[in-house]
């Protein structure tokens, strides 16, 4: 009996550890607020809302930053790197590579410097000068004082985002693409960013990656308190999670679907690029993302304020023009089925090539 009861015992403390290594945490991130802001006084597309964004916070900015828009961490911003590609999720992507201690703006030494192409946008002489110059811009302006001040705030993010985090079975990830080892998810929030969400990894030195969902899209409730509503928040927290796997899986197969890919892409080629996915690849990760998101709604349904899963679906289908959802959608309940065939999502893919291969595109939804 003894026996017996340690071994529960063991199990017990087991399961709880287990859960608790699943906690994601939520942060908000000096680093990615101070690049934003130079990216919002230099009107970099993805850092100009107004109403998008919480209108108090982004009117007080402008006040307290207004005689700084010219300041040469700015202007470069807006002269030397918004034309290269620094705009929209790249920006953040900056950030996350740096490091405030003790008003130093620095390199983070952990990081793989190249990963993910990273200076595929942005040159390693301009990158070192635009840091140099955000130091400048730490120094010579309030940002360090403002940033303090709205300390309350950033915690009310926090803590409102943390409610709906956790709420979130990140341990899906594992059954449903195979076990991520070294790869740990993080929250990063962004009040700048307005109704923008981005996906972005860092790969350390040590091998493991952090998968950040950066994410902005908060709002107030009657009563003026910040919140996040779980029917828009949670679908998109796990599509941006949804990158980190599904693109990876895609380039590694890209010469298996890029002919259909293009196929599919090429009538609707300038509606893609309007909505920021200018090429096949884009629309073909963009696709497999949401359609694994639909999956984790089947499994794990929440109340979508009045819509439904086949709205959702709807709406990828004629909204963005994923003329394939619906197939993958359905090839990817086999993989869920079948754990025993496909033990991962990579062991899937050769079933997802042939779904992908075989679709054809009706007539009726060609445009020029």
């Amino acid at each position: 009996m003894k026996t017996l009861l340690s071994s529960l015992l063991l199990l017990l403390i087991t399961a709880s550890q287990g859960h608790a290594q699943q906690k994601v945490e939520v942060t908000y991130l000096e680093e990615t607020e101070l690049v934003s802001i130079v990216a919002h006084l230099a009107e970099i597309p993805g850092y100009t809302w107004n109403e998008e964004a919480l209108p108090d916070y982004m009117a007080e900015l402008d006040s307290v930053f207004a005689p700084y828009k010219e300041h040469p961490a700015v202007r470069y911003a807006q002269e030397e790197l918004m034309n290269d590609g620094f705009n929209w999720h790249f920006p953040i992507e900056v950030a996350l590579r740096l490091r405030i201690q003790e008003g130093k703006v620095a390199f983070d030494p952990t990081i793989v410097p190249d990963y993910n192409d990273y200076y595929d946008r942005i040159k390693q002489i301009k990158e070192k000068k635009f840091v140099e110059l955000l130091q400048q811009f730490y120094d010579e302006t309030p940002f360090r004082p403002f940033y303090k001040a709205h300390q309350p705030l950033y915690q009310e993010c926090e803590q409102a985002m943390q409610k709906v985090v956790d709420t979130i079975d990140f341990g899906w990830y594992d059954t449903f693409f195979g076990p991520r080892g070294n790869k740990h998810f993080t929250i990063c929030l962004g009040i700048l960013i307005g109704p923008a969400n981005y996906a972005i990894n860092k790969m350390h030195k040590d091998g493991s990656e952090t998968i950040y969902a950066m994410m902005g899209c908060c709002d107030r409730d009657k009563n003026g308190q910040i919140y996040y509503g779980e029917a828009y928040t949670i679908p998109i927290i796990i599509h941006e999670c949804n990158h980190s796997y599904c693109n990876p899986l895609n380039e590694q197969h890209w010469t298996s679907i890029e002919k259909k890919a293009k196929e599919l892409f090429t009538p609707n080629a300038k509606f893609y690029a309007s909505i920021a996915y200018g090429s096949p690849l884009y629309v073909m990760n963009e696709t497999f993302v949401e359609a694994c998101v639909i999956r984790y709604l089947m499994q794990h349904p929440i109340d979508m304020n009045g819509y439904t899963l086949e709205d959702l679906i709807e709406m990828d289908e004629t909204q963005k023009k994923f003329v394939l959802i619906r197939d993958i959608i359905k090839v990817l309940k086999e993989r869920e089925a079948h754990p025993d065939l496909y033990p991962t999502m990579a062991d899937f893919m050769p079933k997802y090539i042939q779904t992908v291969n075989a679709f054809e595109l009706p007539q009726d939804t060609l445009r020029k």
